[in-house]
């Protein structure tokens, strides 16, 4: 991350709290897909309509496209080089048929023949060069260029497109293979439109194009017909209607005025699921306290230790999560990455005797904080009048300030956080090294740690280039470094969202983004 970076940077990283209901609870993070329920072999037709909360805050340009709301337009518009699976984790071809890697630092791709833009024109080798190098350009502060270490991008022919690493990267064909972190662009329409143009046009690859953008209230999208993964798309158009409130898009589905939404609430998701398919969870929501350990109250050790201790994670999971949250540290368990591994983290039991021991040896005296969260969401701050309640009993003071969703992540990105603990929660991210660099990159506005070891930690994680396993162990290691030192709070993860939607969509498939990537693949039913 860049201190240039803008508001979108954050925007993804904030999901709801809790989405998960008692009845759903373990199911997270399971890899598996939950289908549609209507019937038939799939064909072509009709159309569906989409509730969602928002529309995208960073506009439609893929690599800007980190916000949750953002992402979701991606998954439809654009295509990287590769794919994944719905396990979140296999790599399958999309744009580019094969690749190869022929050097520690070096990877060849072949690129699919006969594929076209939404506008008409043809898809060529120099469109994936300038996009990659577009991505890691600064004057575009896309929030995926730091996870990349290019030295070069090359067409040596008109089929192959060849990176050149710095160094060797794990991370690499899976950043390559998500809509949002390697959007494949046409240079020639990306020349000739402005960056606001970007916000509110497109055109990409992707199994569908834009028809009609109405700010606030109307994405209206429709079926590419020149996809190159024939006879896919099958439904005919997609509106997708801003519907802010989540009690009003629940009533929305169950009159039949929307055949698919998210939800957040357990409530919501335990009574539609009577009547309609709720999906699977994945725990990738991580509730996110982030700690300003370099200045105020919190840069004492012992300070933070005694907070971590002061907090009970089990009654957080019980309420707050609704019994479906899973312990988790900063990278959380649903990430295919980790595979559910979080386990028990140092410092995260609770002991509010030794918490208060902690704080009478720190010489801080009377402990005040100022918690800042998003406001215009009651579970939120149901949340975290909880900790506050939890910690008043061992003697710290937490204020907790309301701030509007996009002051609040401008304060982060600034780096004037005007709090001492800013919530979030996660959502799953291109890269596992992502989520560290949101809060800790070296020489961001954001970051709050003073740390070289944990940026050797980083680093050294990013250009790792061992087995599956080894990779999942080095990213454990680092989230048992930030819980040892309380770098951040995170009290659990759990299911950031339910997609939820009616037998009039069949063949739907979810996956741990819950972008409804797999969109193309279902039909009206």
């Amino acid at each position: 991350m860049t201190s240039r970076m803008p508001v979108s940077r954050l925007a993804l990283t904030v999901a709801a709290i809790a989405a998960t209901s008692i009845t759903l609870a373990g199911c997270g993070g399971s890899g598996q897909t939950q289908s549609g329920t209507g019937g038939g072999a799939p064909h072509r037709g009709g159309v569906l309509t989409v509730g969602d909360e928002s529309q995208p805050l960073s506009g439609l340009d893929p690599i800007l496209a980190q916000a949750f709301d953002a992402k979701r337009f991606a998954a439809q518009f654009y295509e990287g080089l590769l794919s994944l699976g719905p396990d979140g984790s296999t790599l399958k071809p999309a744009l580019a048929t094969s690749w190869k890697q022929t050097s520690p630092t070096t990877y060849e791709f072949t690129l699919r023949q006969g594929v076209t833009f939404h506008d008409g024109s043809p898809l060529k080798a120099s469109d994936v060069v300038f996009s990659l190098k577009r991505i890691v350009d600064p004057a575009v502060h896309s929030p995926y260029g730091p996870l990349y270490k290019f030295k070069d991008v090359t067409a040596p022919s008109d089929d192959k497109v060849v990176v050149k690493l710095v160094d060797p990267q794990s991370s690499l064909l899976h950043l390559l293979a998500q809509p949002w972190s390697a959007g494949i662009v046409s240079e020639r329409w990306v020349r000739s439109h402005s960056a606001n143009d970007l916000k509110t046009q497109e055109d990409g690859t992707g199994p569908y194009k834009l028809a009609e953008f109405r700010e606030g209230s109307l994405i209206k999208t429709v079926r590419f017909d020149g996809y190159w993964d024939r006879p896919k798309p099958y439904i005919n158009e997609v509106d997708y209607r801003v519907i802010p409130d989540e009690a009003t898009r629940v009533q929305a589905l169950q009159s039949g005025t929307v055949d698919t939404i998210q939800v957040v609430l357990p409530k919501n998701a335990s009574v539609l699921k009577r009547r309609f398919t709720v999906s699977d969870g994945y725990d990738v929501g991580a509730y996110w306290l982030g700690l300003n350990t370099v200045s105020g109250p919190l840069a004492n050790e012992k300070v933070r230790q005694a907070i971590s201790l002061g907090i009970d994670r089990k009654q957080l999971i019980t309420v707050g999560s609704q019994g479906a949250g899973v312990a988790s540290g900063i990278i959380p368990p649903g990430d295919p990455v980790m595979a559910g591994q979080a386990g028990d983290l140092p410092g995260t039991q609770y002991d509010p005797n030794q918490a208060k021991q902690l704080l009478a040896a720190s010489g801080a005296g009377a402990v005040k904080l100022k918690l800042a969260i998003r406001s215009n969401r009651p579970d939120k701050l149901a949340t975290a009048q909880l900790i506050k309640e939890q910690l008043s009993k061992i003697g710290v003071e937490v204020d907790i300030t309301q701030v509007p969703f996009e002051q609040l992540t401008s304060n982060l990105l600034s780096g004037n956080w005007n709090a001492d603990m800013i919530q979030l929660t996660s959502a799953l991210n291109a890269a596992p090294g992502q989520y560290l660099s949101l809060w800790f990159e070296k020489g961001s506005k954001t970051t709050k740690v003073n740390d070289p070891e944990l940026w050797k930690q980083m680093s050294n994680a990013v250009h790792q280039t061992g087995s599956d396993q080894e990779r999942r162990q080095t990213y454990a290691d680092i989230n048992r470094y930030v819980a040892q030192r309380v770098y951040m709070l995170v009290p659990y993860a759990a299911p950031p969202v339910y997609d939820v939607w009616s037998k009039k969509l069949a063949g739907f498939k979810t996956e741990p983004s819950s972008t409804r990537m797999f969109l193309k693949d279902a039909w009206i039913g």
